[in-house]
C-alpha cells in the first residue's frame, strides 16, 4: 500500500485525497494547509462581501433619496453644488451592484465561456465608468468649491447650471469612452469570447494599460483635491489675519471636511486599485482541484486574502461616502435629523399607548 504524502502532517483535511498524486513538492503539509486556508477565506469573504455590499447599496440609495428632493426644491444657484452629490450616489450604487454581481452572482452561476463574454463586458464597462465618474465627481465638486470661495462673482456669472450639466456629461462620457476598451479586455480575461486573452499574450499588456490609465486619473484627482484644499485653508487664514472672517465660518468648515473626506476616499480607492496589481499581475487563475493549483497554494492564499482586503477597502468607501455627504451638508443633516426625530416620536407614541380594556355591559 502506497504511503500518503500527507501522512506525517499534524492537521488533515477532507480534500487531501484529490492531491495524493501531487508528489512534485517537498512541503505537501504546508501547501494543503495554505490551500484550505484560502478555501476558508473564500467562503467567509463571499458572505461578508455580499452582506456588506448590500448594506452599502442601501446606504447610498438612502443618501440619494435624501438628496434628490432637496435638489429639486432648490434654486439654480444652489443646484450647482448638489449635482455632483447626486452623481456620487449614483456612481456608488452602480459600482456596488456591479461588484455584487461579479463577486456573488456571476462567479457562482456563470462559468467562463464565449456565451457569457458579453455579460462580463457590460458589467466591467458599467463598473469602470462608475469608478472614473466617481473620481470625476470628486474633482468636479472640488473645482466648483474652489471657484465659489475664491471667485464668488465669477461663480455666479460664468458658472451657470447649464455649464455644470455639460461638465457632468463630459466627465461621464469620457469615463464611458475609457471604459469600453478596458472593460472588453477585462471580460476577455474573465471569460474568453470574441477576443482571446491569456497570461502569455495580452494579460500583462491589458493590466499595464489599465494600471496606467487608472493611475493617471487617480493622480489627477488627488492633485486637484490637494490643490483646492490647501488653497482654501490659506484663504481662510488670510481672512482670519485680516479680521474679515464672515459668519460663513461654519460653512467653510463643512467645505474643508468635505474636501478632506474626498482626499481620504480617493487614497483608499488608490489602495483598492493597487492591491490587485501587486498580488495578481503575473499570476494565472488557479484550479484548486488540480496539482498545478496545489503547487501554487502559497500564492493562491495570498491572492485570496488580497482580494478580500480589496473588497473591504471598497466597502469602507461605499459606506462612508453617503455618511460624509450627509454630515458635511447642513440641509441634508437637518433633513436626516428631522426624519430621526419623527421615528423616535413614533416609537414613543407606540410605547405610550395603553392596551384596550374589555368592558362588559352590566347584566
Amino acid at each position: 500500500m502506497n504511503q500518503s504524502i500527507f501522512e506525517n502532517c499534524s492537521s488533515h483535511y477532507p480534500n487531501e485525497i484529490l492531491f495524493e498524486n501531487c508528489t512534485q513538492t517537498s512541503s505537501p503539509c504546508l501547501l494543503i494547509k495554505d490551500l484550505n486556508t484560502a478555501i476558508s477565506v473564500i467562503f467567509y469573504a463571499y458572505y461578508v462581501s455580499l452582506s456588506m455590499f448590500s448594506i452599502a447599496a442601501l446606504a447610498n440609495f438612502y443618501c440619494l433619496c435624501v438628496t434628490l428632493p432637496l435638489y429639486f426644491e432648490m434654486e439654480a444657484e444652489s443646484k450647482k453644488r448638489y449635482i455632483f452629490l447626486v452623481t456620487r450616489c449614483l456612481s456608488c450604487i452602480f459600482m456596488v451592484i456591479a461588484m455584487i454581481l461579479s463577486t456573488a452572482v456571476f462567479e457562482e452561476l456563470l462559468k467562463p465561456n464565449p456565451a457569457n463574454f458579453f455579460l462580463y463586458a457590460v458589467l466591467n464597462i458599467v463598473s469602470n465608468t462608475s469608478m472614473f465618474g466617481l473620481l470625476g465627481s470628486y474633482a468636479g465638486l472640488a473645482f466648483l468649491l474652489y471657484i465659489g470661495v475664491m471667485y464668488p462673482m465669477l461663480f455666479k456669472s460664468l458658472i451657470t447650471l447649464r455649464f455644470v450639466y455639460i461638465m457632468v456629461f463630459l466627465i461621464y462620457f469620457a469615463s464611458f469612452l475609457i471604459s469600453i476598451p478596458t472593460g472588453i479586455f477585462q471580460a476577455a480575461i474573465q471569460s474568453p469570447g470574441i477576443i482571446s486573452c491569456n497570461l502569455k499574450t495580452c494579460v500583462p499588456w491589458v493590466n499595464l494599460v489599465e494600471f496606467i490609465v487608472t493611475g493617471v486619473c487617480l493622480v489627477f484627482t488627488i492633485a486637484v483635491l490637494f490643490f483646492v484644499f490647501i488653497s482654501l485653508v490659506r484663504h481662510n487664514r488670510k481672512l482670519k489675519r485680516s479680521d474679515t472672517l464672515s459668519s460663513s465660518a461654519s460653512s467653510m468648515k463643512r467645505v474643508r471636511r468635505r474636501l478632506g473626506w474626498a482626499i481620504i476616499a480617493v487614497i483608499f480607492i488608490s489602495a483598492a486599485q493597487i492591491i490587485p496589481y501587486v498580488y495578481l499581475l503575473d499570476v494565472a487563475p488557479h484550479d484548486v482541484k488540480s496539482c498545478d493549483g496545489f503547487y501554487k497554494a502559497n500564492k493562491f492564499v495570498g491572492e485570496v486574502i488580497a482580494g478580500f482586503v480589496e473588497s473591504l477597502v471598497w466597502i469602507f468607501v461605499f459606506l462612508l461616502d453617503p455618511i460624509m455627504n450627509i454630515f458635511c451638508d447642513k440641509k441634508m443633516s437637518e433633513k436626516v435629523n428631522g426624519q430621526v426625530w419623527l421615528i423616535r416620536l413614533e416609537f414613543r407614541s407606540v410605547g405610550n399607548r395603553q392596551p384596550p380594556t374589555d368592558r362588559c355591559p352590566n347584566l
